[in-house]
């Protein structure tokens, strides 16, 4: 959080005393990159797509992807007394689609502050792999699909360095609904439905710090 804060108030301060007006004009179309250090449950990067309607109103529409991949490897020895390797692997993806609208304050020449709202989704999937390398019958496969809801408020700076490019700081509160299907593990043997299924209800408000690069046309 402090680093998140430190480069907010670089962006804003390297362009506070620059009088020159480059921002977007009305119906302009912006795409960005973000990077956020500490979402809970969302890709740590993102891009998304932003409709100036005017000074003031911005339509946007954001997309997020992230994949994690751990392999725990351990090494026996069998009756035979030869070394054999067991393998598990955990793998995630998830992929998200959040709209959402900013009212822009439009005092400042070069420095865009805003609040807003967004309301959105995740899907994806958690997958879990067995390997025995000694005796192949216990390998297994296990996949189970994840969903989650979230509605949130942000609030953000625009800091318009050059015409056509900006750089900016947000901040997200906002509350998440997270489910996990049954899934099904493949075997061997076939292919058998999973045995449970869960749910996540996050009833408490989360931060979710957001740097971010941009350029209109």
């Amino acid at each position: 959080m402090k680093k998140f804060f430190l480069m907010a108030a670089v962006i804003i301060m390297g362009a506070v005393n620059v009088n020159a007006q480059y921002k977007p004009e009305k119906m302009s179309v912006a795409t960005e990159i973000n990077y956020s250090g500490s979402n809970v449950s969302l890709p740590e990067f993102g891009a998304r797509a932003r409709l100036f309607l005017n000074e003031n109103m911005v339509v946007r529409l954001g997309l997020g992807f992230s994949t994690t991949s751990d392999k725990n490897t351990v090494f026996k020895r069998n009756i035979k007394d030869e070394e054999y390797e067991e393998i598990t692997t955990n793998s995630s993806t998830s992929f998200s689609l959040l709209p959402g609208f900013e009212y822009h304050f439009s005092k400042f020449e070069r420095v865009s502050p805003y609040v807003g709202a967004e309301l959105g989704f995740v899907v994806g999937s958690d997958n879990t792999k067995y390997e025995n390398a000694d005796d192949k019958t216990q390998n297994t496969d296990t996949k189970q699909p994840t969903f989650g809801f979230k509605i949130g408020a942000v609030t953000g700076v625009d800091v318009h360095i050059y015409k056509g490019f900006y750089l900016g700081a947000e901040l997200g509160l906002g509350y998440q609904l997270s489910t996990r299907g049954r899934g099904e593990t493949e075997t061997n043997s076939g292919t058998f439905d999973g045995q449970k299924s869960s749910s996540d209800n996050q009833f408490s408000l989360y931060a979710t710090p957001a740097l971010r690069i941009g350029w209109f046309f």
